[in-house]
């Protein structure tokens, strides 16, 4: 049984290994996940500023295209047993770029790690992000 992503998760900085280009200010995305489709929504504060952006994928599905900062990307994903792979590939100035991510959940749920392997011109660099589930407080009547 593959998990279920759905949720509002967290990055936690100091649970995560960023190494180049270094950690976000801030980080959460709002996921809402019912397979084979899954939506992820992603607010980012970096170097670059506060930019939004939202995939919506068919897992196991054809690849989507997607503007991260006015830039096109092909987006897919499948199950790899039960961990999701979500696969970006795009150019920047005529060099192909590609981002592998590997996403599983703990036993309990609460953390997601995301196992990011970026391969760009110059070399390839291995990230760990780990986010942790928000509780939402209750909407007051």
């Amino acid at each position: 049984m593959q998990p279920d992503f759905t949720g509002v998760w967290k990055l936690i900085r100091g649970e995560s290994d960023f190494g180049f280009p270094g950690p976000p200010a801030r980080r959460l995305d709002t996921i809402t996940h019912n397979d084979p489709q899954i939506c992820i929504r992603t607010r980012q504060k970096d170097s670059n500023g506060d930019t939004t952006v939202v995939r919506e994928l068919a897992i196991g599905g054809p690849e989507v295209t997607v503007l991260v900062r006015g830039a096109e990307r092909r987006i897919g994903a499948c199950w790899q047993e039960d961990v999701l792979v979500v696969e970006a590939r795009y150019e920047i100035s005529g060099h192909a770029r590609r981002i592998e991510d590997r996403w599983s959940l703990d036993a309990g749920g609460e953390w997601l790690t995301v196992a990011r392997l970026f391969e760009q011109p110059g070399g390839a660099v291995r990230q760990r992000l780990r986010f942790r589930r928000e509780v939402l407080k209750p909407e007051k009547a």
